[in-house]
């Protein structure tokens, strides 16, 4: 093989490598899914026990705020209760209920009843 017909090899295998990573994705990636609340950002994670929540809360008052679990096998899931975070904090919860297949985390704020979902997340 000449030098630039390697070269050209080369250049080729790794463009359809970084082409497949942006396609699927990393594990890590695969395994995280994150939204914006405005005041911080919640993320679902998958856990070798079940699904991890968090919350870090980047701005604005103390909130009061409660994590809940919802799968589209029809179960959902409630932590121990609600939490009070204020900016610069992450407050973070291992719901522990095995493989319920593809689920998203919910935040609720308990004073005003708005929410919002991370998009789902397989395990």
């Amino acid at each position: 093989m000449t030098l630039t017909r390697q070269a050209i090899t080369a250049a080729l295998s790794s463009l359809l490598v970084a082409g497949g990573m942006l396609a699927f994705g990393t594990p890590a990636e695969a395994r995280s899914q994150c939204t914006s609340t405005g005041a911080g950002y919640l993320c679902v994670n998958v856990d070798p026990r079940g699904y991890d929540a968090s919350y870090q809360k980047t701005s604005g008052s103390t909130a009061h705020v409660d994590f809940n679990l919802v799968c589209a096998n029809g179960r959902w899931f409630g932590d121990e209760g609600s939490f009070y975070i204020s900016a610069g904090e992450t407050r973070t919860y291992t719901f522990a209920v095995g493989s319920q297949g593809s689920c998203f985390l919910k935040l609720i704020d308990m004073r005003t009843g708005a929410t919002w979902e991370t998009p789902s997340i397989s395990r």
